[in-house]
This record gives structure tokens, sequence and C-alpha cells, in this order.
């Protein structure tokens, strides 16, 4: 047996991950003094909530190398072969943590892999794994096709307003202050594991998301048709049904699905980020 598991930034329904047996492993989101783990005991909400009253940013951290081989132990424990991803080696410590228990436990059934992702772009290679499994791949073949598949991933967002990207010293003031004022919108996008500012829109956040999914489907015409990802943080309902329609529209996937963005992705991007993310067939 197979077992596939990942870190909370994942950012994948609780539905997904029961119905495909994934288990996952929360990170730890800080606010002032006090420590919480993502999806557990904190929610998006409480971020809104903790950055309205202090006008502060909190804090992400990821788990030790303790901390992860207390976690794949007990994954092992009944013979098991385990397959882990989650947020990328460029975008935090959490995987250099992760490789860095496998190596300490020396244990031969433990594959980690760098999904050079984050968000659902994680969740898009959790569940391509996991589907490897169902099929009786085994676990370091499972291994070797998530890193080949991993630098064929789409994942990219669109980001209303910059306040929280401010905030956390990933923009200055004055391009803050100009980006909302020309309702400027930045698309950021996964460009080799790092994040970069590939594209910006100008308008209204509803009119430029179409024209935002255009260009990443122009972008990437070799799209695989099973799966597209449209995730937000706190998002009007509206528009976020106009996008996943839209995209519907295309008649490209056989399935949109609508996941909200957990604490950890919505401590650096705030409310009103939007992101269609799938994967594209390997060359």
């Amino acid at each position: 047996m197979v077992k596939i598991c990942s870190d909370s930034c994942c950012d994948l329904t609780a539905e997904q991950l029961k119905e495909n047996n994934i288990a996952m492993i929360p990170l730890f989101v800080t606010l002032g003094e006090d420590d919480y783990l993502d999806g557990v005991s904190i929610q998006p909400e409480d971020i809104y909530d903790y950055v309205k009253k202090t006008k502060q940013l909190p804090k992400t951290a990821a788990r030790s190398t303790e901390d992860f081989k207390e976690f794949f132990e007990e994954l092992l424990a009944d013979g098991s072969e385990v397959v882990y991803t989650g947020i990328g080696s460029q975008l935090s410590s959490t995987f250099d943590n992760a490789r860095r228990a496998k190596e300490e436990m020396g244990n031969d059934r433990l594959f980690v892999v760098d999904s050079k992702s984050l968000s659902t772009g994680i969740g898009l290679l959790v569940l391509y794994a996991a589907g490897l499994a169902k099929e009786g791949k085994s676990g370091s073949e499972i291994a070797k096709a998530m890193e080949e598949q991993s630098d064929f991933n789409q994942a990219s967002f669109v980001v209303d307003k910059l306040d929280y990207l401010h905030k956390g010293g990933r923009c200055s003031g004055l391009a803050r202050f100009g980006a909302n004022l020309l309702k400027i919108k930045p698309r950021l996008e996964l460009v080799e594991g790092k994040i970069e500012n590939t594209g910006k829109y100008m308008g209204q956040f509803k009119v430029v998301l179409k024209k935002y999914v255009d260009d990443m489907l122009a972008k990437c015409p070799n799209p695989k048709k099973d799966i597209c990802f449209v995730t937000h943080t706190k998002t009007d309902a509206d528009i976020v049904e106009s996008v996943i329609e839209y995209v519907k529209s295309k008649n490209i996937f056989d399935c949109v699905v609508e996941t909200t963005a957990g604490a950890t992705i919505t401590c650096h991007c705030g409310e009103n980020t939007l992101g269609v993310l799938f994967l594209l067939e390997r060359e």
C-alpha cells in the first residue's frame, strides 16, 4: 500500500482529503505570541479579524524535522510506503525539514518530493499521486512521476489589492498606493518554484479575471483535462461563480472545482485573491 500525504498549504477540501485517503500535517500560523495550526485551530476569518484589529500580519512557520519524523513514522508503522509533497522548497523551509526527516529516519519506504508550488498547485500533484496509488503504482514510481509532473503545473493568482503584500514587505508603499489608485491587479505565477510577477491588469476585479483566464489558457495550451481548480481567498460569491462558469464555458476541463485557500495563503495575500490552476500534459 502507498499512502500519499501533504501539508495544509495544499488547500484541498476536506472531502477530497477523505475520498483520496490523503494525510495532512498542518503548518503553523502565529498571531502575536500565540501559535496555531492551519485549518485546525485557526481559519482564514481569524486572520482577517486579527489584521483588522492589530493592523499587523500574522506569521507563518514550517513544521520542524522532529514533527515530520513523528508524522511519517505513524504513516509508515503498518508497513506502507509513504509519498509526501507540500509547499515548494523555494517558498518555505518546510520541504527541507521533511527531507531532513527522511534522511535521519533512513527509511527506504519514504519518498519526499518537491512540489515547486503552493496552494492547489500542490493539491493537483497530490491528487495526481493519489490516482497513481489507486492504479497500484509503487512509491518510487509515484515519486518519480510527481517529480516529472512538477515542471508542468500552472499555478497563478490575481491579487485585487496589495495591502497584505505591502504589510508583509512584498511591495513598497508607493507601489501599493499607485496600484490601488489605478486599480492595477498583479498576476503572481509560480515560475521554476518561485513566485514571479508575470503580468498586471487594470480595472474592476470581476472584469480582469476573465482576461486572466484567457491569458493563462493561451499561455498553457496543453492542459490536463481532468480537473481545474478555482482557488480563492475571501471573495464575493458572485465573482467566484462567474469565473467558474467562464472556465466551464471553455469546454476544456472535465471538472472545475472551487476551493478556498487556507490560513497560510491568506496570511500573505489577504482577501480577493483568485487563481485558476491546472496541470499540463508533459512534453
